[in-house]
């Protein structure tokens, strides 16, 4: 039976001891299409076996259509601070319940304004085969230890992040119905639904990320227009920061390219085949 626990945070339990899982969406409250596909699906599923919460996570951002409020809230995850923001308020409640699952799907849009890539972070390689995607990342716990992801490791709890497509780019439609499968399927790889996975056989590449520049100036530049995941060959000039030349150390890929809006934004990722 499905019930609010908290507000906007829903808990099915069948009495039935295994497995307590976590589906997470709206983190950032401008992502989309999670929000939409857990709506349709939410009340149909059928879940056989112990514990499932369904956690709607930023609410004034998802009423106000923001990403967030105060701070942003995926770089809350931390047991240790001072908890005045509403989203760290929110993420103390939030926490609660993670640290009672034994796995977390945490599903977001990223915001790319030119590419719609599909996506999968995690360590865990025997699951891979369970998401429909072309990309496996890793190592992102290491550079954002405040996500959800990097608190959940914290806890020796199992973790998976997926982006499902661009806000701004792509089929939206096709987006909806992508995470609609993602989360039916990760249920019944929990076993928390009775029938058998999806197993998808994709040529998977699989990324190691371990570094993010964040940028010392406002006269921040890219030497062109990046794309998610766009490939860029050794010692290749990525951007400048100010008279900083921001060369690339080894043929890599680059990610979340992001032109700054103050100092000390996130302004790339760069990740390396493996």
């Amino acid at each position: 039976m499905l019930k609010e626990i908290w507000e906007k945070i829903y808990m099915y339990d069948s009495w039935k001891k295994w497995n307590i899982t976590t589906i997470m969406v709206w983190v950032h409250g401008n992502e989309k299409s999670w929000i939409i596909a857990l709506d349709e699906i939410i009340n149909k599923l059928e879940i056989t076996s112990w514990k499932v919460y369904f956690i709607y996570a930023n609410l004034k951002a998802i009423k106000q259509n923001k990403r967030f409020i105060e701070k942003n809230m995926n770089r809350c995850f931390l047991k240790n601070q001072n908890w005045k923001t509403y989203e760290e308020k929110r993420v103390k409640e939030i926490m609660k319940i993670l640290d009672k699952s034994d796995f977390l799907l945490d599903v977001h849009n990223t915001t790319s304004f030119n590419s719609s890539q599909i996506f999968l972070i995690s360590e865990y390689k025997e699951f891979w085969k369970f998401f429909d995607v072309k990309y496996v990342i890793s190592w992102f716990d290491k550079l954002h230890p405040w996500w959800s992801d990097g608190y959940m490791n914290s806890i020796w709890k199992k973790w998976f992040c997926i982006e499902c497509g661009s806000i701004n780019f792509g089929d939206k439609n096709q987006t909806i119905e992508f995470a609609k499968k993602s989360i039916i399927n990760f249920l019944k790889v929990t076993k928390n639904i009775d029938w058998k996975p999806q197993i998808y056989n994709n040529n998977i590449k699989y990324l190691k990320f371990d570094y993010i520049h964040k940028n010392k100036n406002l006269e921040f530049k890219f030497t062109k227009e990046f794309k998610d995941f766009e490939f860029v060959e050794k010692w290749k000039t990525i951007a400048y920061d100010k008279n900083e030349k921001l060369n690339t150390k080894q043929d890599s890929y680059i990610l979340f390219p992001y032109n700054p809006k103050k100092l000390n934004d996130e302004c790339f990722c760069l990740g390396y085949e493996i």
